[in-house]
């Protein structure tokens, strides 16, 4: 076995909660096994147990968290998350059309899609933005959850958003009800509300089309400004 995989192995498993699992379990709709370890428990046991282990190269790191996305239990997936926020200074823009794609679209649900987006695209195609063009090919995937991660790439980055490439993407998705997506959109208007909310007010009224669960969210980023 991989050695961080094994690591990860011997800090986690004694960990297992039953309960916890039952109710993480239901909470994310059955979508796998899981140890019942909750977040700030299961970082604290992985930085312990990789700490001897130094840092990996990228093929390395791209090996490593498949083998994590193989195994059953939900922190594992959450492991590999945590592994590549590691060592997310060293990514290159590789990574994501290859590795991180890959994830995106095995076991997906929201947590892993949405975690993967903090952890490598966001950062790593706000540092190459020839990626950018790669989010308009996801865009047009058809997949729902690469949709989602091409809509909330330019989430997190404050100052730095880009906002017509933002609402450039929402607005290719403005009528789309499928809720993952609908709530992507809700999301990125919701932040870019801060940065320009006389933008998100325009956007909102020209589209009325926009499911109600992404018009919801803009409009609570919205009242916090008003």
């Amino acid at each position: 076995m991989n050695p961080w995989v094994q690591a990860a192995s011997a800090a986690l498993t004694p960990l297992a909660d039953p309960v916890n699992a039952t109710h993480m379990r239901a909470y994310m709709k059955d979508i796998a096994p899981f140890f019942g370890i909750m977040t700030p428990t299961r970082r604290t046991a992985l930085r312990a147990a990789w700490k001897p282990l130094g840092l990996l190269t990228e093929p390395g790191l791209s090996s490593t968290c498949r083998e994590f996305w193989s195994l059953p239990e939900r922190e594992y997936q959450y492991a590999a998350c945590d592994l590549i926020a590691r060592h997310s200074r060293v990514l290159s823009a590789d990574f994501i059309g290859g590795t991180a794609q890959d994830l995106v679209v095995t076991k997906p649900w929201w947590d892993t899609v949405d975690s993967l987006g903090s952890v490598a695209i966001t950062p790593v195609v706000a540092n190459h933005s020839e990626l950018v063009e790669l989010m308009w090919t996801w865009l047009d995937s058809g997949d729902r959850w690469l949709i989602r991660a091409a809509i909330q790439h330019q989430r997190g980055l404050g100052d730095e958003t880009d906002l017509d490439t933002l609402f450039a993407m929402c607005d290719r998705f403005a009528d789309d009800q499928e809720f993952f997506i609908a709530k992507a959109i809700g999301w990125a208007l919701r932040d870019a509300s801060s940065l320009d909310a006389a933008a998100v007010r325009t956007f909102v009224d020209e589209h009325p089309g926009l499911s109600s669960v992404a018009r919801r969210e803009a409009e609570r980023g919205l009242a916090r400004r008003s």
